[in-house]
């Protein structure tokens, strides 16, 4: 007797959002945040306390607003980006950015949970996998941890969103991750994403498969959905 079709197994890629849905803890972004303190811990000297929780600060709230803004959609550029004209703005200078910028990837970064390395190892011998990311920092960071999780070689494709100043829902941020795929059709092809306006609309607008991780949200989303990406295998 054959044993029924999983929901997974209508499809032959995976395409995982990142934040809060493989990764969590991370965005530790207020004004409460001691980007000071981390600036120290990575070796920074050249500017003070102040200027740094200023310059971080400020940072964030000009990406904020941008990230919330259509307009951005398809000119949503690096935080390295943003830090140099912010410096500029205010009248500093650019001889410690690349530190600052670390300082703003250590507070975006967070971690991947056991569990969820194994899914994606166990989902890597049934599927091809991709990832496509709206990251607003430099990628470098986080290709480390993937590396250091033993999970980056999993994926056919990592698309970050601070490569190609693309956030989603733009369709173009997806269509960098479909052009590895370019032989299955869209049908064939599964996001996975934590929010239903960037990752299931935009994923949706393409012609690809959708399934919402909820992590206990409530949402009008009514699609298909998941607590964790740890259920994907058994679903």
């Amino acid at each position: 007797m054959n044993s029924p079709e999983r929901f997974v197994d209508r499809f032959d890629v995976i395409l995982l959002d990142l934040m809060d849905t493989l990764m969590f803890g991370g965005n530790r972004f207020s004004h409460q945040q001691d980007y000071a303190h981390t600036y120290r811990k990575l070796g920074g000297k050249y500017h003070s306390d102040s200027e740094v929780q200023g310059i971080i600060g400020r940072v964030h709230d000009i990406m904020n607003a941008h990230y919330a803004n259509p307009d951005y959609y398809e000119n949503f550029r690096p935080a390295s980006t943003y830090l140099t004209e912010t410096l500029h703005s205010l009248g500093l200078p650019q001889t410690d950015a690349a530190r600052l910028h670390n300082v703003f990837a250590h507070h975006e970064l967070g971690h991947v949970p056991d569990s969820h390395c194994r899914t994606l190892r166990e989902l890597a011998t049934t599927h091809r996998l991709g990832l496509v990311s709206n990251l607003w920092s430099e990628k470098a960071l986080f290709v480390r941890v993937f590396r250091q999780c033993r999970i980056h070689h999993l994926f056919d494709t990592l698309v970050f969103s601070s490569d190609h100043s693309l956030i989603k829902p733009s369709p173009k941020l997806f269509q960098k991750a479909l052009t590895h795929f370019a032989d299955c059709p869209p049908h064939r092809i599964l996001f996975v994403g934590d929010s239903p306006e960037r990752d299931m609309a935009g994923a949706q607008a393409l012609g690809l498969g959708t399934l919402l991780v909820t992590a206990g949200r409530s949402t009008t989303y009514s699609g298909m959905q998941v607590f964790d990406v740890a259920e994907l295998p058994g679903i």
